[in-house]
């Protein structure tokens, strides 16, 4: 076996045994305190920085996840490996405060190969969605001048571990799905203190939720006078997660654990995408994507809170001057922009909680069809209206791909 896969093994195997739960990229944000967390995106490697636009572009020597039925474009007799890093600096605030912090973290990784001329597959684990927020208030009891420090914890989120699989069905058309399942905890607490007689108190609940998934792709693609052509749609049903609770009340360092009456089922909403992209060569693409998640049938039991459908639009392009070295190694560069826009479903007090971010970023090719991905991201969720929050960051990504020949691996 060469080197290089046998690095690449040994890398990625030692992340999935120190790294079972991945991260997700935006930290320390209240609007993840609610069901599950966040539902994330799951754009990875160029699709971070093509602004999460995918649906229309297919594997190449890169994967992308966003269409299963985009696995069927790697090179014949080849296999792709990927991993993800990334850091992220955030800044929440609202009118009267405002807290920062930084993180970095394996984001994911992932494995696609050709099987036959007309069958590809994949492999990988990715962050689902993600659970983190830290709120700080304080009340007063009325008529007892007793001040109240409360203190609202959220971490954890759910991964998901995917087979992919993607069919050459006839010409340009291919078909595909991903089979994963989910499965992650989630611990959100609530704890009062106080300087005065009373003591305070803690209600903790560690809920672990699971389920498999299905998430199908379709692509179309046709050539005319030197341009590539393609559609592509993405569609995944509604799925109710299977949960356990382990409820806690810490009164006087005494534990009593809670039974709630009835549970809220947490589901995965349905969702529905479609894209368009263009291809010229190996030097230019350019596609746009529309996501639709269906989040208006799930209720989250808060009088203050509307869940709305979801809406996502993103831009990508990039642009390769030369793919042989001739002059410079940087005239082998690929340059790559994207943007996105995203009406959650979150509605508090009227207003809905939207999210914006532009992405930079370049690809640097190594080792033949290898490259190292590098992406930066500028994002923007929530408001300052009303009272609201608003969480601003900066993220950099750094994706490693490594492709290779079967015909390599065992020489």
């Amino acid at each position: 076996m060469n080197k290089q896969l046998t690095t690449a093994l040994i890398i990625i195997l030692t992340l999935f045994h120190h790294t079972m739960k991945l991260e997700a990229q935006v930290n320390n944000s209240v609007y993840t305190m609610f069901g599950v967390g966040q539902l994330l995106d799951n754009s990875f490697g160029i699709n971070k920085s093509l602004g999460g636009t995918g649906i229309a572009f297919q594997s190449g020597v890169n994967i992308n996840y966003l269409n299963p039925a985009s696995y069927i474009g790697i090179a014949r007799k080849s296999y792709i490996l990927e991993a993800g890093l990334y850091s992220v600096s955030n800044k929440s605030e609202n009118n009267n405060t405002s807290q920062s912090d930084n993180k970095v973290n394996l984001n994911y990784f992932s494995l696609s190969v050709y099987l036959t001329d007309w069958w590809a597959s994949s492999f990988g684990m990715i962050p689902f969605s993600n659970v983190d927020y830290e709120i700080n208030s304080k009340d007063e009891i009325s008529g007892d001048l007793i001040t109240l420090n409360k203190y609202y914890k959220g971490t954890g989120g759910l991964n998901q571990i995917y087979w992919g699989n993607s069919f050459k069905i006839y010409g340009g058309l291919s078909v595909g799905f991903n089979a994963s399942y989910i499965v992650g905890p989630i611990t959100q607490t609530e704890k009062v203190e106080s300087s005065e007689s009373f003591v305070g108190y803690e209600i903790k609940n560690e809920r672990t939720a699971n389920s498999f998934y299905l998430d199908y792709g379709i692509q179309y693609s046709y050539n005319s006078e030197n341009w590539l052509y393609t559609i592509g749609a993405i569609y995944g049903g509604s799925k109710k997660l299977e949960t356990t609770d382990d409820l806690v009340f810490t009164y006087n360092d005494a534990d009593t654990e809670l039974v709630q009456d009835e549970l809220l089922d947490i589901k995965v909403p349905q969702k529905v995408g479609v894209g368009f992209s263009i291809k010229k060569g190996r030097n230019f693409k350019a596609g746009f994507d529309y996501e639709w998640k269906n989040w208006s049938s799930i209720n989250f039991s808060n009088s203050n809170i509307n869940t709305k459908n979801s809406n996502r639009f993103s831009f990508g392009a990039e642009y390769s001057p030369i793919k042989e070295r001739k002059n410079s190694w940087f005239d082998t560069f690929s340059y790559r922009l994207g943007a996105n826009y995203k009406n959650s479903y979150l509605e508090i007090d009227g207003i809905q909680i939207d999210s914006k971010a532009i992405n930079l970023g370049i690809g640097i090719p190594y080792d033949k069809l290898s490259n190292i991905n590098l992406a930066v991201e500028y994002g923007e969720e929530g408001t300052l209206e009303n009272g609201l929050i608003k969480n601003s960051y900066w993220m950099f990504y750094i994706n490693i791909s490594l492709h290779g020949l079967w015909a390599e691996v065992f020489r």
